[in-house]
């Protein structure tokens, strides 16, 4: 019994790859490197001290097959290297193109402003939006770390 449940596990595999191969909508190239997943957007909307977190991502053809398989409780550890530099990550969400975080103490307080430090992102977004609590947006490109920044 359970080398037959192998052998289709492998099938399926198999056949999904090989239809991602031949797929014209699957860029390989921005899974280059052994990695599985590519960041699109990441929205961090500041509140006090915390901070929630939206990301979406693409995930590569056997990452989308291994998750329909197994679940996407299998990407946390990699959602947690994207904030491997920050101290109070909680995952809310994992979907198949998108998760939610909360980060708690992302900022200090210092009199009537927050103050965020700099801190390094285990990936790069293609853009990352900071949302300040007025709701005023800021975007930056390829990001590799949050800037440093104070807001009320």
């Amino acid at each position: 019994m359970k080398i037959k449940a192998i052998i289709t596990i492998a099938l399926i595999i198999s056949a999904a790859l090989m239809a991602a191969k031949v797929s014209p909508g699957v860029n390989t190239e921005q899974f280059r490197e052994g990695k599985y997943i590519h960041i699109d957007s990441m929205v961090i909307e500041f509140n006090k001290m915390d901070a929630d977190v939206q990301i979406q991502y693409n995930l590569s053809p056997f990452a989308q097959v291994y998750m329909f398989l197994f679940g996407s409780k299998h990407l946390e550890p990699k959602i947690e290297e994207i904030f491997f530099d920050f101290d109070n990550i909680e995952i809310q969400k994992i979907g198949r193109t998108s998760a939610v975080i909360h980060i708690k103490d992302i900022s200090r307080q210092n009199d009537e402003y927050y103050l965020h430090d700099s801190r390094m992102l285990g990936m790069q977004p293609d853009v990352l939006t900071l949302v300040y609590p007025d709701k005023t947006r800021q975007n930056i490109e390829r990001a590799k770390a949050t800037p440093y920044l104070f807001y009320s």
